[in-house]
């Protein structure tokens, strides 16, 4: 019943921040410049919190919510998506703000915003609707 709900209220949108959670630093100096959405990315999420208006908090696991385990986030084709499931979100904006590439969308109700260290490719990302919100913490790997 759960992953029912999960499906329903989260959809495409939760599919964009699977790729939030891993953690990632680039090792050579090729990486240098991998996160400012030139190219696709691959992220995962590791940390995942998820919040109810009434103020209650917990941590739950990507596989509890229905979120992928891998999300590319491609700012070039405007969307982000998951192979493993075939979901996919546009991207409605895009900025370059101190450092870190925000990526912005919306679908079925619901908004999403994931920030990128463009220097690390650590990320965060949130993910809101009615009564009920995500915290979403990891890291991208370039494509």
């Amino acid at each position: 019943m759960r992953d029912a709900i999960a499906d329903r209220r989260w959809g495409a949108a939760l599919a964009i921040f699977a790729a939030l959670a891993l953690h990632v630093t680039p090792r050579d100096a090729a990486a240098a410049g991998a996160y400012d959405g030139s190219r696709p990315m691959l992220c995962v999420p590791i940390t995942i919190n998820e919040c109810r208006s009434s103020g209650e908090c917990r941590r739950v696991t990507a596989d509890s919510i229905n979120l992928p385990q891998f999300l590319k986030v491609d700012v070039t084709a405007q969307k982000v998506h998951s192979e493993e499931t075939s979901r996919a979100s546009p991207i409605r904006n895009v900025e370059h703000l101190n450092g870190r590439l925000i990526v912005q969308g919306g679908q079925d109700g619901r908004g999403w915003t994931l920030a990128i260290s463009e220097q690390t490719g650590k990320m965060s990302a949130t993910i809101s609707s009615d009564g009920e919100g995500f915290v979403v913490f990891g890291a991208c790997t370039p494509q």
